[in-house]
């Protein structure tokens, strides 16, 4: 996760980027200071970002604007409130166009491209200042261990998350295990701390069944500091019942 809304300004800036305002000084660091964003001066950065080959793994598909953009979806749980989030929204538009502008794309929809509202519009920055190609990171790492390989001959997934809702089905692990495990006619299973009422929507993407590994009422903080016992004890009920069910050529990928 990240704790930052400023679409990547402040990489940039670390990699030799100044933003300006109106009378041609710099920014201060930070989201809220966009909307006074007038000019961009990039020739500071490094020469070799231009060579270099820089793939982004983003682990959610939000765009950097709108109703399901970084500030919309993410900067509330930054803390920012209503007033904070027109102020961020209207600097990353902002934003978004004196790149457009700088780059000469203007009618073109970088910011709309899947990843880059992550981790408060750092896909968008990436993409925007060093070329980028930004990725699904549940891709990236199931190519890297070969997962769809290993689902062959596969009768079960078992996947999950800290938090099963609605913003799991954005481009992260459980949606992008769902998905492959489907094409498969795989049944999932998705396990999480926390199951929420919007969670539902990932049966539409191929999560079969949804569990909570919490046994019952408890807060948040006992929960997360008791997170890998209750794991343990959700997975020995799991196997048990997997068990009970088993016959010769049943396998289960865990991802």
């Amino acid at each position: 996760g990240s704790g930052t809304n400023d679409g990547g300004t402040g990489m940039a800036s670390a990699l030799g980027a100044r933003f300006l305002d109106a009378e041609g000084r710099e920014l201060p660091r930070g989201g809220g200071y966009l909307e006074r964003l007038e000019s961009m001066d990039l020739e500071g950065m490094d020469p070799r970002l231009r060579e270099a080959q820089i793939v982004v793994a983003a682990d959610v598909d939000n765009p950097l604007l709108g109703p399901q953009g970084a500030t919309a979806v993410y900067a509330p749980q930054k803390g920012a409130g209503p007033e904070g989030l027109e102020v961020l929204e209207r600097g990353l538009s902002r934003l978004a166009r004196a790149v457009s502008l700088l780059s000469g794309r203007a009618g073109t929809s970088l910011e709309e491209k899947p990843g880059a509202g992550a981790a408060g519009g750092l896909g968008f920055g990436l993409a925007a200042f060093l070329g980028a190609e930004i990725r699904p990171g549940v891709e990236v790492v199931m190519e890297a261990v070969s997962f769809r390989e290993k689902l062959e001959g596969c009768r079960l997934v078992i996947t999950g998350e800290g938090k099963l809702d609605g913003q799991t089905s954005r481009g992260k692990t459980v949606a992008g295990v769902a998905r492959e495990a489907r094409r498969r006619g795989i049944p999932v299973l998705a396990l999480g701390g926390e199951v929420a009422p919007e969670a539902e929507v990932l049966r539409g993407l191929g999560v079969t069944s949804l569990l909570s590994v919490v046994p019952g009422p408890l807060e948040r903080e006992r929960a997360m500091a008791s997170a890998a016992e209750m794991l343990r004890r959700t997975s020995r009920e799991v196997a048990g019942l997997l068990r009970s069910f088993h016959h010769r050529g049943t396998e289960a990928a865990v991802l």
